[in-house]
């Protein structure tokens, strides 16, 4: 037990630690803001959907997925968005707070957080099974905090430009290569493999730097019990429904632990830019990722934890 509980720690504690320093060093200004601003443009349009593409490149697919899989990525991220605004009619007084709160109560941060996680936890097959998991949950995910946002918020977006941007990401178009190469068995020469897994290994800790880099502290008033409650059902409640309800449906190893860490992440700083960008409340967005983050650290180990324990996961 001893010796879970030190892979848990292992698995997690390193990530956020990274978390840590990119905060500290934005924050110290010994790095200035114009470093998280490249390096986050550096990671998002090159370094995750090469890792992205290398993972599932190199992960063997023959195990991997199924319809029950993709239902479930799919159903249990749409009833979490049903089921956040729900919670938001009742417990949030202020209108133009419910689109923030319930996008923050369902929106993982599945790329920058998720995929490194992953990694730790079962190499280039979590990564791919992971991979699936963001491919499925992502359309879902951005359509739904839209929509919510655009409610209440000013500012209104159209669908068609929602489902543009999805299959322009960059990390679409690597997942989808990398499973195109891994299926056709298409081989790189060893020039471009070597280079594609160096710069694969860049993409943690440059992500989680810039993770760490780009949260913002607005303060606290009494709006903050609204990212406290949640706060609680990103990385407390969502994790136990879906690693229970998939458990009950026969999932069990690396597909669990996927369904479990997808439910346990903490909210996506991407909410945050969302947020302020369709003119939402942007105090709760922040504040949401501010302390999700910051928890998920120990809800996250442990969850992986008693997972092992109990035999659940590997």
């Amino acid at each position: 037990m001893f010796g879970h509980f030190i892979f848990s720690i292992n698995t997690v504690v390193p990530l956020f630690l990274l978390i840590g320093l990119g905060f500290f060093l934005r924050r110290t200004e010994f790095l200035p803001k114009q470093f998280f601003a490249a390096g986050n443009r550096m990671v998002f349009y090159i370094l995750l959907p090469i890792s992205l593409f290398d993972s599932i490149f190199n992960a063997d697919l023959s195990q991997l997925a199924s319809f029950g899989f993709a239902a479930f990525s799919v159903g249990a991220t749409f009833i979490s968005f049903l089921a956040a605004w729900a919670i938001s009619l009742f417990i949030v007084k202020e209108k133009d707070v419910r689109g923030a709160f319930t996008q923050g109560a369902f929106r993982s941060n599945a790329v920058f957080v998720g995929l490194p996680l992953m990694r730790n936890l079962a190499g280039d097959e979590g990564i791919a099974v992971f991979a699936l998991v963001v491919a499925l949950s992502v359309p879902v995910v951005n359509i739904c905090s839209i929509f919510v946002l655009s409610v209440y918020a000013d500012k209104k977006v159209k669908l068609l430009q929602v489902l543009i941007s999805i299959v322009k990401n960059p990390l679409m178009i690597g997942m989808f290569f990398g499973f195109v190469f891994s299926l056709f068995n298409i081989n790189l020469p060893y020039v471009f493999g070597r280079t594609l897994s160096d710069l694969s290994r860049m993409s943690t800790p440059m992500a989680l730097l810039c993770l760490g880099g780009g949260i913002t502290i607005l303060g606290f008033d009494k709006k903050i019990k609204y990212a406290v409650v949640a706060t609680i059902i990103k990385i407390i409640v969502l994790p136990i429904v879906f690693t229970t309800v998939a458990y009950l449906l026969g999932f069990r190893g690396i597909e669990l632990a996927a369904f479990m860490v997808l439910g346990g992440l903490p909210s996506a700083i991407s909410g945050y830019s969302t947020v302020v960008e369709m003119g939402g409340d942007s105090y709760t967005a922040s504040n949401i990722v501010l302390i999700s983050t910051l928890f998920s650290s120990v809800t996250l180990t442990l969850f992986i934890y008693v997972m092992m324990v109990m035999g659940l996961m590997f």
